[in-house]
């Protein structure tokens, strides 16, 4: 039987551990530049502008990326709180490399709901030990 080296469990644990706390900053503690601080610092990556309200020509989106101004828009204060927006944006931002786009919209879905995964099962695991 196969394992994985204890390190490298250690490490998803704490990644998972790191992405529902993401989540938690955002959605439950209302706190959306706290969590994006935090996603840059893990990631290492410099700070996006976030700002509500859509840029000239985007009517439908809930968010997006403008990389020339490395700038977040999210359209209004209570996307701002949604952490699926929020985390695919950021996804956007550090998929540019060297002023190119490094990923797609599929990807930046998948980022994000792998942190709302572990966002669930955190709060899974948090009311098993309550019982």
């Amino acid at each position: 039987m196969l394992t994985r080296p204890q390190s490298e469990s250690r490490n998803r644990f704490e990644e998972a551990e790191f992405q529902g706390n993401i989540v938690r900053l955002i959605a439950i503690e209302r706190k959306p530049e706290e969590a994006l601080d935090a996603l840059c610092a893990h990631y290492r990556v410099e700070r996006p502008v976030l700002r509500i309200g859509l840029p000239r020509g985007e009517k439908k989106a809930l968010g997006c990326y403008v990389h020339r101004e490395r700038t977040i828009y999210i359209s209004s204060e209570d996307y701002l709180f949604d952490p699926y927006v929020l985390i695919h944006e950021f996804y956007h931002h550090l998929r540019h490399v060297d002023g190119k786009h490094r990923g797609t919209e599929r990807h930046a879905r998948d980022f994000a709901l792998s942190f709302l995964r572990n966002a669930q099962r955190a709060v899974a695991r948090r009311s098993d030990g309550l019982s």
